[in-house]
């Protein structure tokens, strides 16, 4: 008889995008310099701080759901998805904490789930505070899940 040896079982990372609205499930997220939007997070971060590490060649995915939240209600008035990366995924040289953003060439859409997250449902402070908060969080997640 052959002793049992221990395996371990992860559950599979699940990523979330917040962003441009109306995709459907099989749609792909494009980066902007595809579509030409300047609705990005990335265009503010060009305006208002060190812009080196933006990239509008890439999608930025998140491991948090409450994260990419955030970023659709900054669209404004975004879509919240979850999404499969679509190319090399590689961490965001941006984001303090591991394991919660991430970008890619693109992503698709598996599932829509929030069609629309209004930016002004509350102050943009309490956006931002959601946004660090949230971002902890999914970093201790990716912390449980390694």
């Amino acid at each position: 008889m052959t002793p049992a040896t221990a395996t371990t079982h992860r559950a599979p990372v699940r990523y979330f995008h917040g962003g441009i609205p109306d995709l459907k499930p099989g749609n792909l997220v494009l980066p902007p310099d595809i579509t030409g939007t300047s609705r990005t997070l990335a265009e503010y971060s060009e305006q208002l701080a060190d812009s080196d590490h933006v990239r509008r060649d890439r999608v930025y995915i998140t491991t948090g759901r409450d994260v990419a939240k955030v970023y659709a209600a900054f669209y404004p008035d975004g879509a919240l998805y979850e999404v499969e990366p679509d190319g090399e995924t590689v961490p965001d040289p941006d984001c303090s904490v591991p394991g919660v953003s991430f970008e890619c060439p693109a992503a698709r859409v598996l599932r829509v789930i929030d069609p629309v997250v209004l930016l002004r449902a509350r102050p943009v402070n309490a956006w931002v505070r959601q946004l660090n908060r949230s971002t902890d969080a999914a970093g201790q997640l990716d912390k449980a899940r390694t």
